[in-house]
């Protein structure tokens, strides 16, 4: 094989405090599985790189297997990351390998629907987010007329802080992920009952899968069948359950063109920066 080491399976995108003991489960699945297919030595795999750069990390030519987002996919990880795949979730707006956002809002707000947000303070979790920033803007593009829509833009740095900002009455709306929008529903429900869903965004592939392009062709093929596996086989459905997982599929990056047709058409529509 590749005769090297790599970094140990890392999913750190949904990795709460709530759920971090069965996110380690199914690293530990998919790190023991990929360690046995490849051939790898075990005393070589290397703890991932917490701190830093996180592209670069993606990027790093000893990635194992991670997940990414799709926006980065699309944009910075361009030819630079070989894509394994996506998960299936079990979430509300969740379809195959496919999933939406949830607009969000304060359950006493008043907020019924999208027109309702004009002036309005809005979260989002990052510049690079498909389900937090570019679905949002994808939304909110059409009622705009190529102004800022809202009064305020907060950049939270996460979902979960988003959430918190829009319960806290640091903001009136923000744009969650459904797998993380379900996550708050199941573990932090006292939370998740001060907001309420009134819209949903278009559906993209969920976040996906990568690995190094250090990797062959064949490598990268025996890596997507020993997840798809892993996310399949009754010995990780415990902590599979408690994460939402329930399949997997082998995916393109032609299959993620959806994010890009999202982004052209709210820079079409005078709106290219959410505000």
């Amino acid at each position: 094989m590749t005769g090297r080491g790599t970094f140990r399976v890392r999913l750190s995108m949904y990795d709460w405090p709530e759920v971090h003991d069965v996110t380690r489960d199914l690293e530990a699945a998919l790190q023991a599985a990929l360690t046995d297919a490849l051939g790898l030595d075990p005393a070589e795999a290397r703890a991932w790189p917490e701190e830093g750069d996180l592209v670069a990390a993606w990027c790093h030519p000893d990635v194992l297997l991670t997940q990414t987002c799709g926006y980065p996919l699309t944009h910075a990880l361009k030819d630079r990351v070989r894509l394994i795949g996506a998960p299936h979730y079990a979430a509300p707006g969740c379809d195959g390998p496919n999933y939406c956002s949830q607009i969000v809002v304060r359950q006493d707000s008043g907020i019924e629907k999208l027109e309702d947000l004009r002036g309005r303070r809005a979260a989002f979790n990052g510049l690079d987010s498909q389900s937090g920033m570019n679905a949002f803007r994808h939304s909110v593009a059409p009622l705009a007329g190529g102004q800022p829509y809202f009064s305020q833009v907060i950049c939270s740095g996460g979902h979960l802080n988003s959430l918190r900002a829009v319960a806290e009455d640091k903001a009136d709306v923000a744009c969650i992920d459904a797998v993380c929008w379900n996550l708050a529903c199941r573990e932090i429900p006292d939370l998740a009952a001060r907001l309420t869903p009134i819209a949903r965004t278009a559906s993209v592939p969920v976040l996906p899968f990568i690995t190094s392009l250090r990797f062959s062709d064949g490598e990268a093929d025996l890596i997507a069948d020993t997840v798809a596996a892993v996310l399949t086989t009754p010995a990780t459905e415990e902590c599979r359950t408690r994460l939402g997982i329930r399949g997997f599929s082998r995916l393109t990056v032609d299959d993620y063109a959806g994010i890009l047709e999202m982004e052209r058409q709210a820079e079409a529509l005078g709106y290219p920066v959410l505000a």
